[in-house]
């Protein structure tokens, strides 16, 4: 009789993801390959990442944090030290993935971009999440959720469901960040599948507008081919 107490290996059973992400995109991404058997080693600052206090929160604990972090391990690693470097390059040692969603160019000054880490472990896989891409003009911007979804559209697209709204409605929520989330996670999946038949490490950069504009590919075709009856 099979035993149904017992649980089989995840599918990134033995994988080791060292996690350099705060707030929900990056965070995000890491729970759902923490679900799936892979070990993740949260790296944060020594004050500990902000959303640990941050609200909701249960017991004195911010009960966020603890939602898009489950399942994870923890280390408080100061990057801005030498030792916090030496510290983290022998984690990197063992590990399989990098993933950090910091504001592009701060892991560089850190001295741990894509080229560096490469150097020392050529096999590892490095994934940015960002509000706009690593490179071009807005890379630099800040970009949280509401405001992607005002750039890329998302609001816009709700008034174009709702005609009797004057101006869009503000959308609080964090789709773009749960979205380039599962973008993210997917992406690596496909480098650790993509490294096992070559050997090779792989660059993935992760844009929260890239993500929605994929999400939003109904409203921009009906915007450029609208259609000669209103919606049904």
């Amino acid at each position: 009789m099979r035993n149904q107490t017992a649980v089989s290996p995840g599918a990134l059973d033995g994988v080791r993801v060292l996690d350099l992400t705060a707030y929900v995109a990056g965070p995000y991404a890491t729970r759902l390959m923490a679900d799936m058997g892979a070990e993740i080693i949260k790296v944060e600052p020594p004050s500990g990442d902000y959303m640990r206090s941050g609200v909701p929160r249960r017991g004195g604990k911010g009960t966020y944090f603890a939602q898009v972090n489950a399942g994870k391990k923890s280390v408080a690693i100061d990057l801005t030290k030498p030792e916090g470097i030496d510290l983290f390059f022998r984690l990197l040692d063992i590990s399989d993935v990098v993933i950090e969603n910091y504001r592009p160019g701060v892991m560089q000054r850190y001295g741990l971009d894509y080229a560096t880490l490469r150097n020392r472990k050529p096999d590892i896989i490095y994934c940015s999440v960002s509000g706009y891409g690593q490179e071009g003009p807005a890379s630099g911007l800040s970009a949280y959720a509401p405001i992607i979804h005002a750039a890329s559209g998302w609001e816009l697209s709700k008034k174009s469901y709702e005609p009797a709204l004057e101006k869009p409605m503000r959308n609080n929520d964090a789709t773009a960040d749960f979205m380039g989330a599962t973008h993210a996670m997917g992406a690596i999946c496909a480098a650790l599948f993509r490294r096992e038949r070559t050997g090779e490490g792989e660059r993935l950069d992760i844009a929260m507008m890239d993500v929605m504009h994929s999400v939003l590919a109904f409203e921009y075709q009906e915007a450029q081919f609208p259609p000669k009856r209103g919606r049904p």
